[in-house]
């Protein structure tokens, strides 16, 4: 079993609406092959977490949540698609997706 992540209740807040919205694109990220295009759902909650890192949250609290919530997982975010899906979405991403990058840069 992996190692478990203490997740104080501020953390935990400050990751709700990441929580909420960064799932609608997995399976358009993990490569799912139902989801050759981003929902249009995921593209308008790519925008909501573009405003979030430039007006609320910060670019690196968006990361932090991110990486909390994709680490292990099966199947891996696939680099390919996190490139692809500010180009999708017709938009740019103003935080960084990845399960491994140093959130603190």
């Amino acid at each position: 079993m992996g190692e478990a992540k203490v997740l104080v209740p501020s953390a935990i807040s400050a990751c709700e609406r990441i929580f909420e919205y960064f799932p609608n694109c997995l399976e358009f990220l993990v490569g799912d092959p139902n989801y050759v295009r981003p929902s249009r759902r995921c593209c308008q909650h790519v925008v909501k977490l573009n405003i979030l890192a430039r007006h609320r949250t910060g670019p690196r609290t968006i990361c932090w949540c991110i990486q909390v919530m994709v680490k292990g997982m099966t199947p891996a975010l696939v680099p390919s698609k996190i490139q692809d899906l500010p180009l999708m979405c017709h938009t740019t991403l103003s935080f960084p997706i990845s399960d491994s990058i140093d959130c603190s840069k």
